[in-house]
């Protein structure tokens, strides 16, 4: 079956169908990853988004290998440049996924170009249809739903034996996140919508990567009651988790021209650099984070970016990687090491 992808400047692009046969739009982001596909697709951070992949071929890669990141392919729809479609179990699995969840894919397009595109113009909205004709017009994405779509429904609680607690603020967090953190302590893993009244009872609070855009004014409330508690205990986050921390701290956050997104991003600084898993179409403005004398830890080094943040002083500490990787390296994860050490020797 022929299948279109419609992209918000007028260009078109034709290729074929899988998945789903619903017609689904969203911003159009590409990951460079070639590996680890289901897990990416199911990662709650891409919700309201329509995945590029950038590598050639994802068809004949083994999905019954990846651990998925949520309960649901989070995706809005899935582009590849695979000439054809393999029989095989593996495929046939992934693609009857997509049927039963609604999640539309083509393959068969340029995908070299279309990424491109996107380097050269920024992210644009794209719609998977089933025709070659334009929508008439190009409704506003609310990102504000997301959270409310891919965050935790209901608090719940994960018990250790430990005698540290931690609050781990879930705005749509992925599932190896959930374990690492959980290894440190008990959790009570809580959504944006009711938030404990003192969050200076808990000996950490942990705020989680998530979809959208952290300068929405739904994060307005839980913006407020970190500012209340910076100082008083440990606040650790990761992606949009990082971005947040860092506007609470007194710094900026800007939108980026086409983002991270794979596992093959180098960060670091003059004594050491790791490979890691990345997924974000915003970052923190470095002259700012200088204005409000926010130590920056680690950079991308590729093009700078701001990727770790640290103030002793104020136990706060945040990155903007994924040091559990899933799909990805996972030679960073001595973030959690650093936030056990947050935990267990300075608030001894």
């Amino acid at each position: 079956m022929r299948r279109y992808l419609l992209l918000e400047d007028g260009e078109s692009f034709e290729g074929k169908a899988f998945g789903s046969f619903m017609e689904k739009s969203g911003e159009l982001v590409f990951n460079t990853s070639f590996t680890g596909y289901y897990e990416i697709m199911t990662d709650p951070s891409y919700g309201g988004q329509v995945l590029v992949f950038n590598f050639p071929s994802m068809f004949y890669y083994d999905f019954k290998l990846d651990i998925p990141q949520g309960d649901r392919i989070s995706a809005s729809g899935v582009v590849c440049k695979d000439s054809s479609i393999p029989s095989g179990e593996s495929f046939l699995l992934i693609d009857k996924q997509m049927k039963m969840q609604g999640v539309p894919g083509i393959y068969g397009i340029d995908t070299r170009k279309l990424v491109k595109k996107i380097r050269d113009t920024g992210n644009l909205r794209g719609i998977i249809s089933n025709t070659p004709r334009m929508p008439d017009q190009w409704d506003q994405m609310n990102t504000e739903n997301l959270v409310r779509m891919f965050g935790t429904a209901q608090n719940y609680s994960i018990e250790r034996e430990s005698e540290r607690r931690l609050l781990f603020v879930d705005l749509g967090a992925k599932a190896s996140l959930i374990d690492q953190v959980s290894k440190m302590g008990s959790l009570d893993v809580v959504n944006i919508f009711s938030l404990p009244e003192h969050l200076e009872n808990y000996d950490m609070i942990f705020i989680s990567n998530g979809p959208g855009d952290p300068q929405d004014k739904i994060f307005h409330e839980l913006k407020q009651k970190l500012r209340s508690t910076v100082g008083k205990i440990p606040i650790t986050g990761v992606c949009m988790g990082h971005q947040i921390l860092g506007d609470v701290l007194g710094a900026g956050i800007e939108k980026m021209t086409f983002g991270h997104h794979g596992s093959n991003h180098a960060v670091g600084n003059l004594n050491q650099s790791y490979i890691t898993s990345h997924n974000h179409n915003y970052r923190l403005n470095e002259d700012s984070l200088l204005k409000a004398q926010i130590p920056i830890i680690h950079r991308d080094l590729n093009d700078g970016t701001v990727e770790m943040i640290s103030m002793e002083e104020k136990f706060a500490m945040s990155v903007q990687y994924h040091p559990e990787g899933s799909p990805g390296p996972v030679n960073s994860t001595g973030f959690f090491d650093r936030m056990k050490e947050m935990l267990y020797v300075i608030r001894v």
